[in-house]
């Protein structure tokens, strides 16, 4: 039987380097940009005065069942598809009074915009969400004082990512069970007191992440029994024509949002030693139809047979002379493009690749290889 190939000797703090930490896939994150808009509307109605209109106050005030406050906020500044983050509202209350019982300020969300800041009245205010998404508690007793509410639910990030993507405009109506509180409103002539929607965004902009194999392994052929003999803990991969030599190599998509969009994909693998003889030197890789092989069991007898659809190929020289030194191989056909979307969009999130050569041979670093630098890996540009 053939010996198995054997790898240059690392050192021992080399080998200590191979922690789970350098396994994670590594990712590019979009920066984030933060904008405070002032509402484009605001007003108060109260059922003191049901055909009243205050839009043009100073002031809007929030007072049990006696006055409510709507505030309506233009989001064209922020792009379609950017990726809200984080969203604050806030107003500078100045004065207000803690009658007892249930003092939030509740924001509840407004699905009809088409309110008109000096034409809403108690009678035909729009009807807010029945559910509050967030509120803030201010306490006053007869001291009149500025201070800020702010609500920063989690549960504004949704309301206002669906209000980008559609009218991109969204509202709000504020209401106390209990006490009462008065505001500064966007009329209010310093700029900084008036209320304010601070959203935190990032753009829809490509995410890289690299991912090392989940499983790989060399097979290779024979007329002394290597055919049934496995080799997935070895710390190298082999190709090689003479004995048919190939290497399988399973990557987990898992870490790519469901949903997201492939832009591009690179496929690489560092070979440390190779013989060429002449011919046809590509190494070829191709998608397998079978996610399910083992990396401890797979065989030459009992390899998965790959899609006879072409994803790439790369092409990697050595000479006869001191034939070691590393090179790393890279296809980035575009041919991967679809492969990969439809292996991210299926129910196991999983893609196998085989990789063979005609006529060279290569040698190169498997997912064993402590130094992780040198391992395989798949890196997938995606559109969240």
């Amino acid at each position: 039987m053939m010996s198995r190939f054997r790898l240059p000797s690392t050192s021992s703090v080399t080998t200590l380097l191979a922690v789970a930490a350098l396994s994670a896939p590594s990712l590019a994150l979009a920066a984030s940009t933060t904008v405070t808009l002032t509402p484009v509307a605001d007003s108060y109605v109260s059922p003191d005065g049901p055909d009243s209109n205050f839009g043009n106050h100073g002031t809007f005030i929030v007072n049990r069942g006696y006055a409510e406050a709507y505030l309506r906020f233009d989001l064209s500044s922020i792009p379609p598809d950017a990726v809200i983050t984080a969203v604050s509202l806030s107003a500078l209350a100045y004065d207000g009074y803690a009658y007892g019982g249930d003092g939030n300020v509740y924001t509840s969300f407004v699905a009809d915009d088409s309110w008109q800041e000096m034409g809403i009245t108690w009678n035909n205010r729009p009807a807010p969400a029945a559910t509050p998404v967030g509120e803030w508690f201010l306490w006053y007793d007869y001291t009149p004082v500025d201070k800020q509410g702010v609500n920063s639910s989690a549960a504004l990030i949704p309301v206002v990512q669906g209000e980008v993507a559609g009218d991109q405009r969204v509202s709000f109506r504020l209401h106390s069970p209990g006490y009462k509180t008065r505001y500064r409103s966007r009329e209010y002539a310093t700029a900084a007191q008036r209320p304010a929607l601070t959203i935190t965004y990032r753009d829809n902009e490509p995410v890289t992440v690299a991912l090392e194999p989940e499983a790989d392994a060399y097979i290779t052929g024979g007329d002394h029994g290597e055919s049934t003999l496995n080799y997935g803990g070895e710390q190298s991969l082999l190709i090689d024509y003479r004995w048919d030599r190939k290497f399988f190599l399973r990557f987990n998509l898992g870490s790519i949002p469901a949903g997201a969009h492939i832009q591009a994909v690179k496929l690489s693998a560092t070979a440390f030693t190779g013989r060429s003889p002449g011919g046809d030197g590509n190494v070829y890789v191709y998608p397998l139809w079978d996610n399910t092989w083992d990396e401890y069991t797979i065989t030459y007898d009992n390899q998965p047979w790959p899609y006879w659809s072409l994803l790439g190929t790369w092409w990697i020289w050595y000479p006869s002379v001191n034939p070691y030194f590393d090179q790393v191989g890279v296809t980035e056909d575009p041919a991967f493009i679809s492969v990969l979307q439809t292996a991210s969009d299926a129910t196991d999130r999983r893609i196998s690749f085989r990789l063979n050569g005609p006529y060279y041979a290569t040698s190169y670093y498997s997912r064993e290889y402590p130094d992780a630098s040198k391992r395989p890996k798949l890196e997938v540009t995606y559109l969240p």
